[in-house]
């Protein structure tokens, strides 16, 4: 990072520069350990020195005040489902081996033995070629296709490809949240919503559900124009681009967030 702004001369120049950082160490450590791990609070101090080595050298080279920094992240994490078990939690995890027979053995009792699943990746199932669209076709096999995955202790809800694709307007909280991550000829067949604390993978921790854990980030700015203060009104980090451009005096022609108006002093403006 350092060396990047020195050599391109970063917030040195009549423009506006913008570096980005991923540290993406912490999640592998975090899926490796899991988030309350020594390891993951190794990784975690490694990054606070490296962000602050950064900031001391902005400071030198580009000037306090003169910079603004945005600091997210793209998930949260799920703890250890044995240490919350140990706890007293309802916890525990599932692995695709577990659902590929529990879906092969429900459409067994309609279709005859055999191999109706291609592959689960954590929550999404694809089924074979074909086997789908008989599923589909045929009440019975669904009803025990979900009946099957249903009685697993650790699923909560089984959704169906077509209406997580469906476009009219929905309630379901669970249901708008698996619609954000579906991608059409890509996502499963069917996608699995574990219950709370239950993981689909032999990882020592993961995310991917709509659960606080999973699902809340901090979003943080730090820098000229930035109001210090904590805000509590609903932000995402969708809204970093959009809030960044307007700091910049850039208007964006179409942006998923919004402005965080609210933490800005003065927005610049062309």
């Amino acid at each position: 990072m350092e060396d990047a702004t020195r050599s391109l001369e970063l917030g040195r120049r009549d423009t506006t520069d913008f570096l980005a950082v991923s540290f993406s160490s912490l999640d592998s450590v975090g899926h490796a350990f899991g988030p309350r791990s020594h390891e993951v609070q190794d990784a975690l101090a490694r990054i606070d020195r490296a962000i602050g080595r950064l900031l001391a050298m902005l400071d030198e080279r580009v000037g306090r005040g003169n910079y603004v920094v945005a600091m997210s992240a793209d998930h949260g994490v799920a703890p250890i489902p044995e240490q919350m078990a140990q706890g007293g939690a309802s916890a525990g995890r599932m692995l695709s081996t577990e659902v590929v027979k529990t879906i092969n053995d429900a459409l067994a009792t309609r279709f005859g033995p055999g191999a109706y699943v291609s592959s689960v990746s954590y929550t999404d199932v694809y089924f074979a070629p074909g086997v789908y669209a008989r599923v589909r076709a045929d009440p019975v096999a669904w009803h025990n296709v979900e009946g099957a995955l249903a009685a697993m202790p650790g699923i909560a809800r089984v959704l169906r490809s077509e209406e997580i694709a469906a476009t009219t307007p929905t309630d379901d909280a669970v249901l708008r949240a698996a619609r954000l991550s579906y991608f059409p000829g890509r996502s499963g067949d069917l996608v699995l919503v574990p219950r709370p604390y239950w993981i689909l993978s032999s990882a020592a921790a993961t995310h991917g559900t709509h659960y606080a854990y999973d699902a809340r980030v901090p979003v943080i700015f730090y820098g000229a124009g930035v109001r210090a203060g904590r805000y509590w009104d609903r932000a995402s980090p969708a809204d970093v681009a959009p809030t960044l451009a307007a700091l910049s005096g850039i208007t964006m022609a179409v942006a998923e967030g919004r402005v965080l108006s609210s933490a800005l002093a003065e927005p610049r403006r062309r």
